[in-house]
């Protein structure tokens, strides 16, 4: 008679006593490498989803409430001022001082909301807002050049720049966030 003698539990282990170790190392490591990858996309999503999206619906809101709130007072002030009103330039003049101050403050959004990040403390190369001896070459060559770089983006010999600051904002806030930081610059 043959009698089948299966391996006892130790010789078992013995086959591979780093099996274990092993197993838990590879876990570890994934472990360690996956974290971090997880945490850089929730923040990218964040940065480039999330943020520029609020800033501009809060624009919205406030370029229509400032419209509104330039055009109340002058339709009630007097007689004259409605005839002024009633008139085709009128509302043109009302609309684009408003537009202005509306361009000036989704600059600032935007810069508040996303370019901060780099230009508030240089990161990356990015010049410093208010640092008029690192943005002085660069206002050098025109606006048009700036807003081109920071709509396109840009990788320099100092450092680089994503295509709108890693943001999803519409090219005419990326401008204006660029008008900003040049006047808070010179």
């Amino acid at each position: 008679m043959s009698a089948h003698n299966p391996k006892s539990e130790q010789e078992q282990k013995s086959d591979l006593p780093f099996a274990s170790t092993l197993r838990k190392t590879i876990i570890i490591l994934l472990v360690g490498f996956a974290t971090p990858v997880i945490v850089l996309l929730v923040l990218v999503h964040f940065i480039s989803n999330g943020a520029p999206t609020e800033a501009n619906s809060t624009i919205a809101a406030d370029s229509a409430s400032q419209v509104a709130a330039s055009a109340a007072p002058a339709a009630a002030a007097s007689p004259a001022a409605k005839a002024a009103a009633a008139s085709p330039a009128a509302p043109t003049a009302a609309a684009s001082g408003s537009a202005a101050v509306t361009v000036a403050d989704a600059g600032k959004k935007l810069y508040m909301s996303t370019c901060i990040a780099c230009h508030g403390a240089g990161i990356a190369g990015a010049p410093k807002v208010g640092d008029e001896a690192a943005w002085a070459p660069r206002i050098a060559q025109g606006l048009a050049v700036l807003d081109d770089h920071a709509i396109h983006g840009l990788q320099g010999k100092s450092g680089m720049m994503p295509p709108k600051g890693g943001s999803n904002a519409s090219d005419a806030d990326v401008k204006a966030a660029v008008a900003y930081m040049v006047a808070q610059s010179k």
